[in-house]
């Protein structure tokens, strides 16, 4: 009997090392609130939406010791619009979804949906991570518009700083396959950052062969409008991009109680007699006024210019938002935003509802070269 007793003491304590050596994770996010939106499609509005500031979604991730520093990790993301309804194109895990192995000496190897390098090392020093606007439509993905399928990427662990990767998105066609092959709607890209005290910088390039050309490729469902039938209107695109280029590089300083960013990013989009080109110039301000409270600004200036037409769209956008912590978890905000058209662009648009963002809650294009949007709205994360 005391044998017996000893067994099932013995199997227990391995069954809770096994246990301690593994962990999922549920986690979430809701973003609510009211807005003003002064031309919306002609006419002031006011809404209710959820997920302006952040998107609102749940998630489950996890990690399983492997031993000699090597886990094998997983994160599958939910996004759901204000509705209640599956974001993303209506996809169960739209945000993410991918599997893959970390080690803490090399970095980690991760397979499935996911962000790209753009998006991982340059978007966090930037202004949107305070404000959650975009630049124009979006233009140069740094709002995830789109996330990436099928991809492979490699992340490096951190180096006294410094950190790199990179990811590799395959078009899952055939080369054989008539009026299309290997290459079509395939994407890669690269980036990295270091941060050395108060400064830290960061830098991405990415490319894409006729994105969303089908629904097996690396972008599908999701991906930024910039034709004729955008906002853009005559600047637009006539045909479909057979070909996106993405380069953007960003830093920031840290000045006691202030955090200064600075931000340039160039986005290119092709067609097949055409092409539209964007350079956005943002400045962004960061005042932490008490550990709950803070006050930030972000502007940005974009240029952008079609090719064929020898058109030359600008856009002045401004955002402020003064944000107080309840706790750690939940805040309440107050956003503001100022858009305004300028060169060839007849409209103001300052996250329209057509650039793809599977249910997103933001207004529709002015019908003058101004809008403006303000919101009142509370966030918590569990």
């Amino acid at each position: 009997m005391k044998k017996h007793l000893l067994s099932v003491a013995i199997l227990g304590t391995f069954a809770g090392a096994a246990y301690a050596q593994s962990s999922v994770t549920l986690y979430g996010l809701v973003d609510a609130g009211v807005n003003y939106i002064n031309n919306d499609n002609g006419k002031s509005n006011w809404t209710m939406t959820l997920g302006l500031l952040q998107g609102n979604r749940f998630g489950l991730k996890g990690a399983e010791d492997l031993g000699g520093g090597t886990k094998a990790i997983f994160q599958l993301e939910n996004g759901f619009t204000g509705g209640g309804a599956l974001a993303q194109g209506g996809r169960l895990f739209g945000r993410q979804a991918w599997v893959g192995v970390t080690n803490d000496r090399y970095g980690a190897i991760t397979m499935g949906r996911q962000y790209d390098s753009v998006v991982d090392y340059v978007q966090p020093l930037s202004g949107i991570v305070y404000t959650g606007l975009a630049h124009p439509f979006d233009n140069d993905n740094l709002d995830n518009s789109f996330r990436v399928n099928n991809s492979v990427k490699f992340t490096s662990a951190n180096y006294g700083g410094f950190k790199f990767g990179g990811m590799y998105a395959f078009s899952n066609t055939s080369s054989t396959d008539t009026g299309s092959g290997f290459a079509t709607n395939r994407l890669w890209s690269a980036g990295a950052s270091y941060t050395q005290g108060q400064v830290s910088l960061g830098a991405g390039y990415l490319h894409l062969n006729a994105p969303n050309a089908n629904t097996t490729g690396a972008i599908s469902g999701d991906y930024i409008n910039v034709t004729t039938t955008s906002p853009l209107h005559a600047a637009g695109l006539a045909s479909a991009v057979i070909r996106e280029d993405i380069a953007a590089a960003a830093a920031t300083w840290q000045l006691a109680a202030v955090k200064l960013g600075f931000l340039y990013s160039h986005s290119k989009y092709t067609s097949v007699n055409d092409s539209l080109k964007f350079d956005n110039y943002g400045m962004s301000a960061n005042w932490q006024i008490t550990p709950f409270a803070y006050l930030s600004g972000n502007y940005t200036y974009t240029d952008g210019k079609q090719d064929s037409k020898g058109l030359k769209p600008k856009y002045h956008q401004v955002e402020l938002i003064g944000d107080y912590f309840l706790s750690k978890r939940t805040d309440v905000y107050l956003l503001g935003a100022f858009q305004r058209a300028a060169g060839d662009a007849t409209v103001a648009s300052i996250a329209p509802d057509t650039y793809g963002a599977g249910g997103s809650s933001a207004p529709d294009a002015s019908t003058s070269r101004s809008q403006v949007l303000v919101r009142l709205g509370m966030r918590h994360k569990f």
